[in-house]
C-alpha cells in the first residue's frame, strides 16, 4: 500500500525535526494521510541541511543525476500517483524528460512545480508548449501569472499564494524597540545602511551571507550597527520583535525578492517599510498596507519614511491599522496545520478533472 499514494511530493531535501523554528510552506513534511514524500535526503536540523546539503551544492549534472536516481528508484509510486508536485525544477525536468521520451505515463496525472524567478518561467514556458498538458506550473505573483498565462494558457499555469507559519510569527508585548532590521539574502540594496547609519539610526543587518562581513568592514565599527549572519530561527523572531522597523530595500530583480521577510514582520505586528517591487506591491495592496511604499532607494526618502513611522508609531489609528492588515495576511497567508495545504492542493487538481485531450504520453508499462 505504500506505493499506491495518490498525491506524491518529491523534494531533494527536508527536515525531520521542526522544534525551535517556524513550518515552511509546501514543504515535504507533513503530510497528509493520502499523501507521500519522495525526499532525496532528511536531515534531522537546518545546521546539518546548512553543513551537509546546501555548502556542498554539487554541479547541475550531478543534481540531475540524483533526482533521476530518486525518480526510478521510486518509479512505482509515480506510476500510480494521481498528483505529482515537485518542489525542485531537476525533477519536473526528469519527468518531463521521460514522458517525452515515452518513458512516463502521464495519462489522468496532474505534474506540478512551482517557480520563482522570470527566468525559470520563461524556460518552462518555451519547454512547455509541446508537453503534455498533464504538465503545469505555478507562481506565486498576480503579475508572473499574468505574463505566463498569456503564453500558455490558462490550463497551464495557476498561482498560489505564498504562505508563512503566522503561528510562529505573532506580536510580542513590552518588547523595547533598539534596533531598524534589514532582513534577507539576496537583492538588498546594502547601500543605505551607511547613509541610514549616518543620520542616526541604527540597524541590524541579518542574512545568511557570511561575505556580509567583508562588504560591512567599515560599518562594523559603528556602535549603532549590528551584524547578524547566523542567527537561529528563534533569535530571528526576538530580533524581529524588537525592530521599530522592518527595512526591505529591494533592487531590480526578477523574483519577489522580500515577500516572505515582509509577511512575517506584519504577522508579527512590526512595521515593515518597502520599495515598489515585484510581489511586495501586490502584498502591500492585498492587506491594504498603511505604510506608504518608496518609489526609489534614496537614503534620503527612507530617512524621512523611518522618522514618519516613529512619530506615529504608538497612534491608536496607526496601530488599528496595522492589525487590520495583520487579520488579511492571516487570512490569506497562514500556512494550515497537519498537511491540510497538500489535502487543499490536491483536492483542486482533482476538481479540475482528469487531463484533457486524451492524450497519453508514453504506455502504460512506462517507468515499469
Amino acid at each position: 500500500m505504500a506505493d499506491s499514494s495518490p498525491l506524491v511530493v518529491l523534494a531533494p531535501h527536508s527536515l525531520l525535526d521542526y522544534t525551535g523554528r517556524p513550518r515552511r510552506f509546501l514543504d515535504a513534511a507533513p503530510m497528509p494521510a493520502h499523501g507521500k514524500a519522495l525526499v532525496g535526503a532528511w536531515f534531522q536540523n537546518d545546521e546539518r541541511l546548512e553543513c551537509e546539503y546546501h555548502r556542498r551544492q554539487c554541479g547541475a549534472l550531478r543534481r540531475l543525476g540524483a533526482a533521476f536516481l530518486l525518480i526510478w528508484r521510486n518509479r512505482s509510486a509515480l506510476r500510480r500517483a494521481r498528483m505529482i508536485y515537485c518542489l525542485n525544477g531537476m525533477h519536473y525536468t526528469v519527468l518531463l524528460l521521460l514522458s517525452r521520451w515515452g518513458l512516463f505515463c502521464t495519462e489522468g496525472k496532474t505534474v506540478r512545480r512551482v517557480a520563482y524567478h522570470d527566468a525559470a518561467l520563461e524556460r518552462l514556458a518555451s519547454g512547455l508548449k509541446t508537453a503534455s498538458p498533464a504538465f503545469q506550473i505555478e507562481c506565486i505573483t498576480s503579475h508572473q501569472f499574468a505574463a505566463i498565462t498569456s503564453r500558455l494558457g490558462r490550463d497551464r499555469v495557476l498561482l498560489r499564494p505564498w504562505k508563512i507559519d503566522t503561528e510562529w510569527f505573532q506580536p510580542a508585548e513590552d518588547v523595547p524597540k533598539t534596533r531598524i532590521l534589514l532582513p534577507g539574502n539576496i537583492s538588498r540594496d546594502e547601500s543605505i545602511v551607511a547613509p541610514l547609519l549616518h543620520r542616526g539610526f541604527s540597524i541590524t543587518r541579518i542574512a545568511r551571507i557570511p561575505s556580509l562581513q567583508a562588504r560591512f568592514a567599515d560599518e562594523i565599527a559603528n556602535p549603532r550597527f549590528e551584524l547578524v549572519t547566523n542567527a537561529s530561527h528563534r533569535d530571528y523572531l526576538g530580533h524581529l520583535h524588537a525592530a521599530p522597523v522592518v527595512l526591505l530595500p529591494i533592487v531590480p530583480c526578477d523574483n519577489p525578492a522580500g515577500l516572505t521577510a515582509a509577511m512575517e514582520a506584519i504577522s508579527a505586528g512590526v512595521p515593515v517599510l518597502a520599495n515598489h517591487s515585484m510581489g511586495l506591491t501586490e502584498l502591500f495592496a492585498e492587506c491594504r498596507y498603511p505604510v506608504p511604499m518608496l518609489r526609489s532607494l534614496d537614503p534620503d526618502a527612507w530617512a524621512r519614511a523611518c522618522h514618519e513611522i516613529e512619530e506615529q508609531r504608538d497612534s491608536p489609528e496607526f496601530l488599528a491599522a496595522l492589525e487590520n492588515s495583520r487579520q488579511l495576511l492571516l487570512k490569506h497567508h497562514s500556512i494550515l496545520p497537519a498537511g491540510e495545504d497538500w489535502t487543499h492542493i490536491f483536492a483542486e487538481a482533482c476538481a479540475a478533472g482528469p487531463v484533457a485531450g486524451g492524450v497519453v504520453y508514453g504506455t502504460a508499462a512506462s517507468l515499469a
